[in-house]
């Protein structure tokens, strides 16, 4: 929590003591003319002596300032009470300062500021006619347990307490907040961290950071890790989150030991809603109009009752009628057998085509309050959207002239999508007392993509025009209960905080069907091969489990402050994953109308021994299962050097055992394949921060960190997405990367919410984990540890409020950032008979990211307006192979459009228009200089309300 902050460069130093010796100085100067009095009185007294007048003894003095442990500013406004039955008390000043005058004793004091933790001084002796330091350190309350408003505070304030926190952290970050992303209109979690400097998303929801794609990236939710629901990737796609339930989200650029060492690129902090005091409750409505979907037609088929809700209704599950314990192979069951496994599947085979597709709806039910030492808070939302994409799928061959010849090109490729999301969460916060608190988070991400694809075009392997009719559903759900305390102690005004996270996470993938068709002559009919009349199941559960503890202790030693931190970490994962694969197989093609559409030629009536059977291809490596283990531990200190110093620097170990096994279910006899990496891994880090002025920091940081390899890519399952395209395979013998980081930056904190910052970063890859192929008959990809890598680059941000134009052109804000990134890549030399280049670029990285946002508001007419542009320079999709160049997702630039108006003085009512995309901007990938893929998506328009119930 301190360390969110950071530490000041004016605790303990010399400024801050020549403050305190003035403050000192003038109170001897006040005692003196006292004693003075005092002295006089004295005199009078010694006469009155003889008229039996008493003399009380002379009193002292407790002085001292309260400082913010975090920042070491001095707070004003804290009140400093004395414990016990004398009921003194004191305000601090502007300067933090304060003076108590008591009678000569011991005395405990309690400090208590708003918005902070309280502290206790104890065993402070005042002796006569002197002046006792009290000075001390309080500790600012946790963001996840603090109760304060939330909701009724406008965007430029949350921002302005983000560039705060910002200015003031132990590490280079940047972020945003819920109100910001509300007002930028982003979707998602992914959709807002585009706009941040840097950072570029993916069609998938993963962010890279500064060029480091999902890999080298860390996502956490309320400071707990998250597992993710997808195969390949060990990063929760942030574009299951919709802001709905989001309070803020920062991006942590530079590694402390208190963090995970598992990232390079940036760890993603997500921090889901707190608790205000007023309760209130919001509900939202929009509409979604895009002009290549709503009311054109739209390919889909049929599916459950739940479907438009992003839940299968187990409709496309596998019949209970075939074995779960075998096989289905001919020598185990008889044809009759087969048959009748055949018919229990549904007859659902074909994408059917709808004449009009409906708007897109987003729905969204947030509210809380604080009553009495509980504070509640709670989001719901849900949203269905329709997506249509025409698009050009081409694929190359090398003739041996070094260009590429047309190999699978399929130039009439349409899919239509529709995607489900329901989001919910609900948190709770007891506290105990003034420094004892307690909370639970509970956090429920759900979604689903019902997919219907088509596609038709010359195949190079075939030489013949190919139709493929693939029906998808994949969904995927993230299910999270976050146990938290903090306990402030009197033992050394310590910190003490627990975490205690269980976490699940699966994603189902029930029956994926595609059918094949080869034209023959003037027709299309059935194409025999293994990709073809096909079903796939597939399964996914990670279970995690994460108990943590930290402890933080402040002190404050003349011209040292700072904290002291320790802590530890246990981390215990474990993925299931399974899969099966059914293919229909012609017995006797002569006794079938291969050319048939799909549904007639695969229904029950032609399932029989001497036409369509039943036959399972699951794979011996289609199943695994996976473990982590790892047991971390760190010891960290920030400390304030002088004046104008600040000193980060600390280690963590992380021991951790992570075991994949794949086997084969289906033959006890056969062995697995396990894969097993055990690392023990020292990960120091050093930060230092040069206070320039009271506004401007400059950083420098060095750190090492470690990439492992995911689950996925240790184990040697494979799955091909286009025919004609990839198969792709784990690798059990990969190795962990190992990275060094460098990170520079300056930066300038005009006030309020406005930042100027100049960053630069330089990383160090050894035995990075690449994408590469496989040498053999097939073309294979797999994951290989490549040589060495380097990433390197710089940032530029300015955050700027015009406070000074005329009245009538309201008040304008712009937000501006533009990152340049340069990485390579040195893949092993027995890779030179693949691929084409060596050396190459980092996967997804773009050279040059630029954001920019104007913000225009009229206060008088309840009204504001923004205009988004983002944009990105082309980077590298897929490895060219066999002397055919790269394949390059050529640069994407997006202009958004955001108005709000207001309809009530109240601020009850707003509505919000929205134009997304709104060039249509074209997405398109080449291989040099040849078209490999190209869609446009459409504009899509916007039209919402909400409304505050109270």
């Amino acid at each position: 929590m301190w360390s969110q902050f950071g530490w000041p460069n004016n605790v303990g130093s010399d400024k801050a003591n020549r403050k305190f010796d003035r403050g000192r100085k003038a109170l001897r100067i006040t005692v003196a003319r006292s004693v003075i009095i005092v002295l006089s009185e004295a005199l009078l007294l010694g006469f009155g002596v003889a008229f039996g007048w008493a003399q009380s003894p002379d009193p002292g003095y407790l002085a001292g300032t309260v400082f913010d442990a975090a920042s070491g500013r001095p707070i004003p406004g804290a009140k400093v009470e004395v414990v016990g039955g004398t009921g003194a008390s004191a305000t601090t000043d502007a300067e933090g300062q304060y003076v108590l005058e008591l009678p000569a004793g011991t005395y405990s004091l309690r400090v208590t500021a708003p918005g902070y933790l309280p502290g206790d001084l104890t065993e402070l002796t005042v002796s006569s006619g002197e002046v006792t330091d009290g000075s001390t350190l309080l500790t600012f309350a946790e963001a996840s347990t603090r109760v304060e408003v939330v909701e009724r505070l406008d965007t430029i304030t949350t921002t302005a307490r983000l560039v705060e926190q910002r200015q003031f952290a132990a590490a280079v970050t940047d972020g945003i907040s819920g109100e910001e992303m509300s007002r930028l209109n982003a979707s998602d979690v992914a959709d807002a961290l585009r706009r941040l400097t840097g950072i570029q998303v993916n069609q998938q929801g993963h962010v890279f950071v500064r060029g480091l794609g999902e890999r080298y990236s860390l996502t956490r939710v309320d400071g707990a890790s998250t597992p993710s629901p997808e195969p390949e990737r060990r990063v929760v796609p942030l574009s299951l989150f919709g802001t709905e339930l989001i309070d803020q989200v920062q991006v942590i650029k530079a590694y402390t030991p208190d963090l995970p060492g598992e990232f390079s690129g940036g760890s993603v902090e997500v921090h889901t809603r707190n608790f205000p005091t007023q309760p209130f409750l919001r509900a939202g409505f929009k509409q979604a109009f895009n002009t290549r979907t709503t009311f054109r037609p739209f390919w889909t088929y049929p599916g459950g009752a739940w479907d438009a809700f992003g839940f299968d209704d187990g409709t496309r599950r596998i019949p209970s009628l075939v074995p779960s314990d075998r096989r289905l192979f001919r020598n185990l069951f008889t044809p009759e057998q087969l048959q009748e496994f055949g018919r229990a599947f549904s007859v659902n085979w074909q994408p059917t085509l709808l004449k009009r597709a409906r708007p897109g709806q987003d729905y969204s039910l947030v509210g809380g309050g604080t009553f009495g030492a509980l504070g509640l808070s709670g989001a719901l939302a849900f949203g269905n959207d329709l997506q249509s994409r025409q698009q050009v799928f081409r694929l190359y061959t090398n003739q041996g002239d070094g260009r590429g010849t047309p190999w699978t090109q399929y130039d009439d490729f349409e899919v239509g999508r529709e995607h489900a999301q329901l989001g919910a969460a609900l948190h709770a916060s007891y506290r105990i007392s003034a420094a004892q608190r307690v909370s639970v988070r509970n956090l429920l991400v759900h979604d689903a993509d019902k997919e219907a694809r088509i596609f038709t075009g010359y195949n190079g392997g075939t030489d013949a025009l190919m139709r493929s009719e693939r029906l998808d559903w994949v969904e995927r759900q993230i299910r999270s209960t976050t146990f938290t305390g903090e306990h402030s102690t009197r033992v050394w005004n310590s910190l003490l905080r627990w975490r205690f996270q269980w976490a699940t996470s699966h994603r189902d993938q029930p029956d994926l069907r595609e059918v094949l068709w080869i034209q023959r002559g003037q027709r299309f009919q059935l194409f025999n091969s293994p990709d073809s009349a096909v079903r796939f199941f597939g399964y996914l559960s990670e279970d995690l489990h994460e108990p943590a503890l930290d402890w933080s202790v402040p002190f404050y030693r003349s011209s040292l402050a700072g904290q002291l931190r320790l802590g530890g970490q246990l981390t215990l994962r474990k993925r299931d994953f399974w899969s099966r694969r059914f293919r229909f197989v012609p017995i006797t093609a002569r006794n079938l109308d291969l050319t048939l559409p799909a549904n007639k030629l695969l229904a029950p009536a032609n399932i029989h021994p001497t036409g369509f059977e039943l036959r399972e291809i699951t794979r011996a490596t289609d199943a695994y299962g996976a473990e982590l283990h790892m047991a971390s531990a760190y010891a960290m200190a920030d400390v304030n050097l002088g004046g104008r110093w600040r000193l980060v620097a600390g280690v963590r170990v992380e021991d951790a055992d992570q075991k994949v096994i794949t086997e084969d279910p289906y033959n006890p006899l056969a062995v697995p394949v396990v894969a097993r990496l055990r690392n023990r891994d020292a990960l120091p880090a050093i930060s230092l921060v040069w206070n320039l002025t009271k506004k401007q920091n400059f950083r420098l940081a060095y750190s090492r960190t470690v990439s492992r390899p995911d689950f996925r890519e240790l184990s040697p399952f494979d799955f091909t997405d286009v025919v004609g395209g990839w198969a792709t395979v784990g690798n059990p013998k990969l190795k962990r990367a190992a990275i060094r980081n460098v990170d520079a930056s300056w930066e300038w904190f005009p006030g309020g919410d406005q930042v100027v910052a100049v960053s630069g970063f330089w990383k160090e890859f050894v035995d990075p984990i690449e994408l590469m192929f496989e040498p053999g008959i097939t073309l294979r990809r797999t994951y290989a540890n490549a040589r060495w890598a380097r990433n390197r680059g710089f940032e530029v941000e300015l955050r700027r409020r015009f406070q000074s134009l005329p009245h009538y052109m309201g008040q304008l804000a712009v937000v501006t950032n533009f990152a340049v990134i340069d990485s390579r890549v040195r893949v092993p030399d027995e890779q030179r008979y693949t691929v084409t280049n060596l050396v190459r670029p980092l996967m997804g990285q773009s050279r040059y990211v630029f954001n920019s946002v104007v913000d225009w508001s009229r206060p008088d007419w309840r009204s504001s307006c923004r205009v988004l542009l983002n944009a990105v320079s082309r980077r590298l999709a897929a490895i060219g192979t066999f002397g055919l160049e790269d394949i390059y997702q050529e640069p994407d630039v997006f202009l958004d459009l955001v108005y709000d108006l207001t309809l009530s003085e109240t601020g009850s009512w707003t509505l919000r228009f929205v134009g997304e995309n709104l060039t249509d901007h074209q997405f398109r990938w080449t291989q040099g200089g040849l078209l490999h893929q190209q869609f446009r998506l459409g504009r899509t328009f916007k039209l919402g309300f909400s409304f505050s119930v109270f």
